[in-house]
């Protein structure tokens, strides 16, 4: 029976890497999204071999480098994959599935900001299990002030809509609490990429993103220590 479930265990890990895989190439092709689309090399443009294409396994295969051109290829999807399969099997532990496709949606709408800085709005679709599944704790009007604040916000100061939008979902699921701990927070890593990096202009939703996992994480843990 243990064997069984580190077994499941280990599906749902292999299977998490896989989502945000695809969840990467969605976010990064559409709308133009081919059923015939080969992985390739971003640098050389070569096709990837079976084995290159491995979540997390494939990158250390090759050393983190092209076989071909030997650039160096970014240690962020191999973590990515990683910190997909490590969520997934968060789920599975909690046994509650009912944010996944909430974070489903704010994972690719966080890829797509983080790649072209805006996000498609039919990504906001795929959160609405999570909205019909948690119908009953829906905060509706945090949500709705929420969005009208940021909205006069947003004629003053370089607010993007796409932000807004993510925000106000983000508040509708979690409520006022959690939506000022999850914002602090990503405006924190913000001021440490600025600090690191002296950047000046920031996607915001990647930080939401991760933001919003580790809230999340973190309101478990202190609902299950008050259990206790």
């Amino acid at each position: 029976m243990v064997k069984l479930i580190y077994f499941l265990y280990l599906l749902f890990f292999i299977l998490g890497a896989c989502i945000i895989s695809f969840l990467k190439v969605i976010a990064h092709d559409y709308p133009q999204i081919s059923l015939s689309r080969r992985s390739h090399c971003d640098y050389c443009g070569r096709i990837l071999r079976w084995f290159e294409i491995i979540p997390i396994i494939g990158y250390f295969i090759v050393h983190g480098k092209c076989i071909s051109c030997k650039n160096q290829l970014d240690f962020s999807n191999p973590f990515l994959e990683f910190t997909g399969g490590l969520l997934l099997c968060f789920f599975l532990y909690i046994g509650d599935f009912s944010y996944l496709s909430f974070f489903v949606m704010l994972i690719i709408s966080g890829f797509s900001d983080s790649f072209f800085g805006y996000v498609y709005p039919i990504f906001y679709l795929l959160a609405i299990p999570s909205l019909l599944l948690r119908f009953n704790h829906v905060h509706w009007l945090v949500a709705l002030t929420i969005y009208l604040t940021l909205i006069l916000l947003h004629k003053k100061y370089p607010l993007g809509l796409g932000d807004i939008e993510v925000l106000t979902i983000i508040g509708l699921l979690f409520g006022l609490n959690s939506f000022l701990y999850i914002l602090l927070l990503a405006c924190f890593f913000c001021l440490i990429q600025y600090f690191w990096y002296k950047k000046r202009a920031f996607r915001f939703i990647p930080y939401l993103t991760w933001s919003t996992g580790i809230i999340y994480l973190l309101s478990y843990l202190m609902f299950r220590q008050n259990l206790l």
